[in-house]
C-alpha cells in the first residue's frame, strides 16, 4: 500500500506560491566525519555485516582503513532542497535511520523528507542493520550523534556554487548469469561560485565483496580505495555511493595479487580511473529542483527477518497485527535541472528490477542510490523468484516476493508524476 505523497516542484524559472524570486543558483557544501570504532569500542559485541548467519563471522578484530560519514548538501531557495549522506556500513537499520532524520529535521527546521543516508554496503563495516550481531550500544549512539551533527553543519555551512554532471561506464559483472548489469558510472561536481572546487559525489554499482568473510579487520572494501585514489587525484572531498548492485559483483583487473586487500586495491583504482577519464565532459546541470517522497508498506515473508525481529536483535521496527507482519518504508524522487534524475532505493535493487524504472527516465543522467533511507535486503522481480538464479540466495535475504514490483511500480509512477518527465 502506498502512503500520501509529500514533494515540491518549484521550477526555479518563475516566482513560487510564497514569492519568493526565481532561484539563481544552488548552494552546497561537503564534509567528512570518520566514524571508525575506538580500541575501547571493539568489543565483543562489534560484528561486521554481510556474510553468514547473525554471529556465525566472529567479532571484529581491529581497523584496516577508517570508515566515514560523508556528506553533500544542495540547496535550492530558502527552504527547499536535500542531504546526501553516505556511512561507510553494511545497511542501516529503520530505527537509526529514523532517529538520524527526525533529530536533524527537527533541528534545521525542515522536512525529514529532505534527508537521505545512504550505506555503502562493505562487507567488511559496522553491521549496523544488527543482522549479524550488531554492535555496542554506545557505538551506535554515537554513530547516531555525530551523522546528526555533521548533516547540521553541512546544511548550515552551504555557500553559492554551480553543478557539472557527466556519466560514463566501468567494469562489472551479473552473479546470477544473466549477462548484463546497469554498469553506469555518474559523477556529480560542485564548484563554488567563485571556481573553488567543493566536492565530487560519485555512484556505481557493485558489491563492495572483494575482501572475503575471513576477514575480521573493518574496510570500506574497494570502495575506499575508489575515494582515496579520486581525492588524491583531485584534491577534494569524494562521496561514494552504491547503485542498482543487488546481483553486481566487482571485475577485479586480471593480475597477480598477494592478498585480497590488493585485489580490492585494483578494482578501486579501476574505478577512480574510470571516474577522472570522464571528468573532461562535465556539463552544467540547470537550476531547477523537483522531489518527492511516497512513504509505503511491505509484507514481511522472511521468516528468518521475523525471527531475529522477534528476539530483538536487528535494528528494526516491524509491524505486526495477528501474526502478519509488514514494515512501513519510503522512497525518494528527484531531478536537478534537466540533466538528471535520481532516485533513492530503499535496499538492493536486483538488475532486472532496476533497470525498467532507469527506462521510464528522460534525463541524459539517470542515477539509482542504492540502500538509502533504508536496507530492506534484495528486491527481485516476481518473473525471476526462485527460479535458481545463484542459488536463489538473493531472495532468501529479500523481505518477500512482492517487494520488488511493488517498489518498482511504485517509482515509474512517481517519475511519471514529474511535469518534467514528458
Amino acid at each position: 500500500d502506498t502512503g500520501e505523497t509529500t514533494g515540491t516542484g518549484d521550477s526555479g524559472t518563475s516566482e513560487s506560491d510564497t514569492g519568493e524570486p526565481p532561484v539563481e543558483f544552488y548552494e552546497v557544501g561537503f564534509d567528512v566525519h570518520d566514524l571508525s570504532p575506538s580500541d575501547a569500542e571493539l568489543t565483543d559485541e562489534f560484528y561486521l555485516g554481510g556474510y553468514g548467519a547473525p554471529y556465525q563471522r566472529g567479532v571484529a578484530e581491529g581497523v584496516h582503513d577508517p570508515v566515514y560519514v560523508r556528506t553533500m548538501a544542495i540547496g535550492y531557495g530558502q527552504h527547499d532542497g536535500v542531504i546526501l549522506a553516505i556511512v561507510d556500513a553494511i545497511g542501516i537499520g529503520n530505527q537509526i535511520q529514523r532517529e538520524i532524520r527526525a533529530t536533524t529535521a527537527a533541528n534545521l527546521g525542515i522536512e525529514e523528507s529532505q534527508i537521505i543516508v545512504a550505506a555503502t554496503h562493505s562487507h567488511s563495516a559496522p553491521d549496523l542493520q544488527g543482522l549479524w550481531g550488531g554492535v555496542p550500544d554506545d557505538y551506535k549512539a554515537r554513530v547516531i550523534a555525530e551523522v546528526v551533527e555533521l548533516l547540521m553543519m553541512v546544511w548550515s555551512s552551504k555557500v553559492p556554487a554551480m553543478l557539472e554532471v557527466t556519466s560514463t561506464t566501468s567494469a562489472n559483472h551479473n552473479r546470477r548469469d544473466w549477462g548484463f548489469t546497469d554498469d553506469s558510472l555518474f559523477a556529480l561536481k560542485a564548484t563554488s561560485l567563485e571556481g573553488t572546487p567543493l566536492g565530487l559525489m560519485v555512484t556505481f554499482a557493485a558489491h563492495p565483496v572483494v575482501l572475503g568473510d575471513e576477514n575480521l579487520l573493518i574496510s570500506r572494501d574497494f570502495c575506499g580505495y575508489t575515494i582515496e585514489a579520486l581525492e588524491t587525484e583531485l584534491d577534494m572531498p569524494v562521496l561514494f555511493f552504491n547503485g542498482m548492485q543487488g546481483d553486481v559483483s566487482p571485475s577485479v583487473p586480471d593480475g597477480m595479487y598477494a592478498d585480497d586487500w590488493e585485489r580490492a586495491d585494483a578494482y578501486g583504482d579501476l574505478v577512480a580511473q574510470s571516474t577522472i577519464d570522464v571528468l573532461g565532459k562535465l556539463e552544467p546541470v540547470g537550476v531547477d529542483f523537483y522531489r518527492e517522497q511516497r512513504p509505503f508498506d511491505l509484507d514481511i515473508e522472511n521468516q528468518l527477518f521475523i525471527g531475529v525481529a522477534q528476539l530483538g536483535i536487528i535494528y528494526y521496527d516491524f509491524m505486526n497485527r495477528g501474526g502478519d507482519y509488514w514494515i512501513d518504508t519510503q522512497t525518494t524522487y528527484m531531478h536537478f535541472g534537466e540533466q538528471i534524475q535520481m532516485i533513492a532505493f530503499p535496499g538492493e535493487s536486483l538488475t532486472r528490477n532496476g533497470l525498467p524504472i532507469k527506462d521510464v527516465m528522460t534525463a541524459p543522467h539517470k542515477v539509482v542510490i542504492g540502500l538509502a533511507t533504508d536496507s530492506l535486503g534484495y528486491f527481485v522481480p516476481s518473473d525471476e523468484w526462485m527460479t535458481g538464479h545463484n542459488g536463489n540466495y538473493e531472495e532468501s535475504v529479500s523481505v518477500g516476493m512482492a517487494a520488488g514490483d511493488v517498489t518498482r511500480d511504485l517509482l515509474i509512477d512517481m517519475i511519471a508524476a514529474d511535469p518534467s518527465n514528458p
